[in-house]
């Protein structure tokens, strides 16, 4: 049996972070959880082999919109742009339904977009998918 997503989550909110840790811990997630706080961060743990270390694989990573030094977009696009890691599996997860950013994580190759849920049992639902959706489909040999 396949186990549940390892998550790159890079997100600047504390909040949200301790949100969704909660929220994988009641649906009984055996995934592993790392924390970056903005697009840099998580482009240093992708790219540093020593830091990369700490990212179980395969991962997916939920990527925020708006974040200090280096926002959402940026980073997706700096993501597909260097090899070593231009085919990581990214949902963007941002509070913005903005049309413009919905094209933008799209024309960046993002593989999916989802706006926060405003409730506990919307965000139970979500992360149930996004599980299920893991288990069901066939991981690249990388990344």
């Amino acid at each position: 049996m396949k186990h549940d997503m390892n998550i790159l989550l890079v997100e600047d909110n504390d909040v949200d972070v301790e949100i969704l840790r909660r929220s994988l811990r009641k649906l009984g997630s055996t995934g592993s959880l790392l924390r970056a706080k903005d697009g840099v961060e998580a482009l240093e743990i992708l790219c540093d082999e020593a830091l990369s270390e700490r990212l179980d694989r395969p991962y997916v990573i939920l990527l925020d919109i708006n974040m200090p030094r280096m926002n959402g977009h940026e980073f997706l696009a700096k993501l597909r742009k260097t090899e070593e890691i231009k085919l990581a599996r990214v949902f963007v997860f941002t509070t913005s339904a903005s049309k413009k950013d919905v094209e933008l994580a799209y024309q960046n190759n993002a593989n999916g977009y989802i706006v926060k849920p405003d409730s506990a049992s919307e965000l139970s639902d979500v992360l149930k998918t996004l599980q299920e959706f893991w288990r069901l489909c066939k991981a690249p040999d990388a990344a």
